[in-house]
C-alpha cells in the first residue's frame, strides 16, 4: 500500500464534486451525521476566521461504469457535511461564535466573505487504490497512537456554546500570564489545562468555593450552553482580579508557591472575594490600591515561606497540610480561603 498523498482542496472543489455526484460522504465504514447545530456553527466560524482544521482523509477510486473519479470521505464527513449544509442555507452562524456574522446564513454573507469562504483550503490525505480492509487497518493504527482525552478535552469536544466561549477566551487572553508566571507550562496548556483552571475559577465566581470535579464543571457547561448572561460581568471581574494579582506579586509569582494551581486558586478566590465579592459573601471590600497591594504582597511572602517550611509551627500546620493533601477538596479550599482572609486580608482592611 502506498503512502497517502498530502494535498489541499478548496471548499468550492468539494461543492463541485458533491453537485456532480463525485463525492461520497457516507461510505459503509463511516459514522453518520451526529453533529449538533452548535458544533456545525463552531466549524463555520473557524473557517470564517481562516483558522486551521484537522486534515481530511479521502479515498480516490475510479468508477469504471460512470467512467469518472469518485472520492469517498473516510474521515471528515461531518466537517464536510456541515460546510455543504451551511452553503445550502440549512443553518446560520450563531452569535455566540461570531458577533459580526452571527445569525447569517451563507447567502447573507457579504460577497467578499463568500468568496473567501469558498476558497478556504482543507488539508487532505488522499488514499489511492486502497481496499476497505486497508482503510480500517489505517485507522486502527492511527488510534493506537492516540492519546486518551483528559476531562477538559472531552468537554471541549462536547460543548460549543456560551459558557465554553467565555472560558476559552479568558484562558487564551491570559496565556502570557499563565506561562510567564509558571502557573502553567506550554505542555499543560496544549492539553487545555488553562481552560480547566479558568473553568474552576469561573464556577467559583458564580457559585462560591465548592467542588469542581468533572461532573460539577460539566453541569455549568450544560446549564449555560445556550446563553450565559453573566459573561460580561465575569469577563470584567476576571480581568480585574488577574490585574490585582499581577500588581501584588509583580515578577515574583513565578518563584512563589502561590503559582501552584491549588494555591493560585485560593489567592484568586480570596482577591476576588475582597474586590468583588463571592456569592453570599459578607466580607469587607478592598480597593487594592498601591499601598494595600504592597501590604498583601508582604503578608503573602511571609505565608509562602511558611508553606515551604519542612516543619511549620503548630498554628500553621492545618493550613499547610491543606496546601499539600487533598487540595481540591472543598473543605480544604474553604480552610485555605478563611486562612488567607485572617492572616492577610484582614490586616489591610
Amino acid at each position: 500500500m502506498e503512502q497517502p498523498v498530502a494535498t489541499s482542496y478548496t471548499i468550492s472543489d468539494f461543492l463541485e464534486w458533491d453537485a456532480s455526484r463525485q463525492l461520497v460522504l457516507t461510505p459503509k465504514f463511516q459514522r453518520r451525521d451526529v453533529w449538533i447545530p452548535k458544533a456545525k456553527s463552531y466549524l463555520i466560524d473557524t473557517i470564517l476566521r481562516s483558522m486551521p482544521i484537522p486534515p481530511l482523509f479521502i479515498r480516490l477510486m475510479i468508477d469504471p461504469v460512470q467512467k469518472r473519479a469518485v472520492r469517498e470521505v473516510v474521515d471528515g464527513q461531518q466537517r464536510l457535511r456541515a460546510v455543504l449544509n451551511y452553503i445550502h442555507g440549512e443553518f446560520p452562524v450563531l452569535k455566540v461564535h461570531n458577533i459580526d456574522f452571527g445569525g447569517m446564513y451563507y447567502n447573507d454573507l457579504p460577497e467578499e466573505v463568500q468568496r473567501s469562504f469558498l476558497g478556504y483550503k482543507f488539508m487532505v490525505n488522499v488514499l489511492q487504490d486502497v481496499s476497505d480492509a486497508e482503510v480500517l487497518s489505517i485507522f486502527a493504527r492511527m488510534n493506537t497512537y492516540a492519546v486518551k482525552l483528559v476531562a477538559q478535552e472531552l468537554r471541549n469536544a462536547q460543548f460549543f456554546g456560551a459558557f465554553k466561549q467565555t472560558v476559552y477566551n479568558l484562558a487564551r487572553q491570559h496565556y502570557a500570564f499563565w506561562r510567564n508566571n509558571r502557573v502553567l507550562t506550554d505542555s499543560n496548556i496544549s492539553r487545555m489545562a488553562d481552560a480547566e483552571l479558568v473553568s474552576e475559577l469561573v464556577v467559583s465566581m458564580l457559585a462560591g468555593i465548592r467542588q469542581t470535579k468533572t461532573k460539577d464543571l460539566k453541569k455549568f457547561y450544560e446549564d449555560y450552553d445556550d446563553d450565559f448572561p453573566q459573561a460580561s460581568k465575569i469577563n470584567r471581574e476576571f480581568e480585574g482580579t488577574i490585574e490585582i494579582i499581577g500588581n501584588i506579586f509583580g515578577d515574583t509569582l513565578s518563584k512563589s508557591p502561590f503559582r501552584r494551581i491549588p494555591l493560585f486558586y485560593t489567592v484568586f478566590c480570596a482577591i476576588y472575594d475582597a474586590r468583588f465579592g463571592l456569592p453570599a459573601s459578607t466580607r469587607p471590600r478592598l480597593s487594592f490600591d498601591a499601598q494595600q497591594c504592597e501590604l498583601v504582597a508582604t503578608e503573602l511572602q511571609r505565608l509562602g515561606a511558611i508553606i515551604e517550611s519542612k516543619e511549620p509551627e503548630r498554628e500553621y500546620a492545618e493550613f499547610v497540610n491543606a496546601t499539600r493533601f487533598s487540595t481540591a477538596d472543598p473543605s480544604k479550599r474553604r480552610l485555605r480561603h478563611e486562612f488567607i482572609w485572617e492572616q492577610v486580608l484582614m490586616k489591610v482592611v
